[in-house]
């Protein structure tokens, strides 16, 4: 049975600086098959030059506006505590990234809400009976502490965890704009591997083998040059365990990602001395899900071309999933999958592509 609280119970320890009102689009992108950088309850998106004001610590709601509701009415259905922000690329895109979750047990709804419609607001201006020229453009809106625990203090509510409720194949963003470190440092890193092909299985088919990385193969100062994404350091990490684990032999170990670009559908070739390839894609993510991660038309394409049967002889196409990476604490676990047969998974489409017959 799921427990419902008080929201003022929820955060009863959290003492924020600032209280504010995030729109989300999330659920009408997703929805029209856009493009959508939002993960409500695990990241918020938005550009420090049209707004500046959220800070680490600072507690949020969510609005979902009207134009995204199918009755065309706003809601206020959750939120949750800035956790931390992540720098600011060159366009000064940021995620704030949300610790605390909560879903609202019932929204908050435009109209049917007496609560919502009644509220004597404080930090707004509103007119009786109209919600003209409240909500600011972009999307973020302050408010006070009197106006925050005045319209959701009393609410119940539902911890959700770290998924959409909309849609739980939503882009895992956040990590791909975040970025892990200028000096990203892998020496000494922690990885736990399970399922590794070529060790010898457990009774139940399952093995873990922690390694830890010298981090000796690589070239930090390249690294350095530019600033690691999560995506970029997991496909560092790999490469590093598998020279470490082919030291000694003549296998010939490329990261074609970097030296050939993305077109060939995976990171990293390796190339056996009886010429056979192993060619691995890497996924990386900060979260605990070993699932659930995206596959280009490309990645998707090249590992289909492996299962052929004249094509299998020579070469195979395996996934590693890096989850739980902690670039702060260095440790991370990987889960091999040493084939991808569309018959073992199954894929959910995000989007298509359209043209007039």
């Amino acid at each position: 049975m799921i427990k419902v609280k008080k929201l003022r119970t929820y955060l009863n320890e959290v003492h924020p600086e600032q209280y504010h009102i995030f729109d989300s689009h999330q659920e009408q992108m997703l929805n029209r098959g856009m493009d959508h950088k939002d993960q409500d309850y695990v990241a918020y998106s938005y550009n420090i030059h049209k707004n500046n004001k959220p800070k680490a610590g600072d507690v949020f709601l969510y609005r979902r506006p009207g134009k995204s509701t199918a009755n065309r009415r706003f809601n206020i259905y959750g939120g949750g505590v800035i956790d931390y922000i992540t720098e600011p690329d060159v366009d000064g895109n940021v995620f704030a990234v949300v610790k605390l979750p909560f879903k609202l047990k019932e929204p908050l709804e435009q109209k049917t809400s007496k609560l919502l419609e009644n509220f004597e607001w404080t930090s707004k201006q509103k007119k009786p009976g109209s919600w003209e020229h409240v909500w600011n453009q972009y999307g973020m809106n302050v408010i006070n502490e009197h106006d925050f625990w005045g319209l959701v203090g009393e609410q119940e509510y539902i911890v959700p965890g770290n998924t959409n409720p909309y849609n739980p194949y939503v882009r895992e963003a956040a990590e791909e704009l975040a970025e892990a470190s200028e000096k990203f440092d892998i020496q000494g890193f922690q990885i736990n591997i399970e399922d590794e092909e070529d060790q010898k299985s457990m009774p139940n088919g399952k093995i873990e083998i922690s390694y830890e990385l010298t981090g000796k193969h690589v070239d930090y100062k390249k690294m350095q040059l530019t600033k690691t994404s999560i995506g970029k350091a997991g496909e560092y990490l790999v490469l590093d365990l598998l020279r470490e684990q082919y030291e000694g032999t003549d296998a010939i170990i490329e990261h074609v990602a970097e030296a050939e670009g993305d077109g060939d559908g995976y990171d990293i070739r390796i190339t056996l001395p009886d010429k056979k390839e192993i060619r691995i894609e890497v996924k990386t993510t900060t979260s605990s899900y070993i699932d659930g991660f995206y596959i280009t038309p490309r990645e998707l394409n090249a590992a289909r071309q492996c299962l052929f049967k004249e094509a299998s002889k020579w070469k195979s196409y395996q996934i590693y999933r890096i989850y739980n990476f902690d670039p702060k604490n260095k440790t991370a676990n990987i889960k091999i999958f040493d084939h991808f047969d569309d018959a073992d998974f199954r894929l959910a489409p995000t989007c298509w592509k359209v043209h007039i017959r």
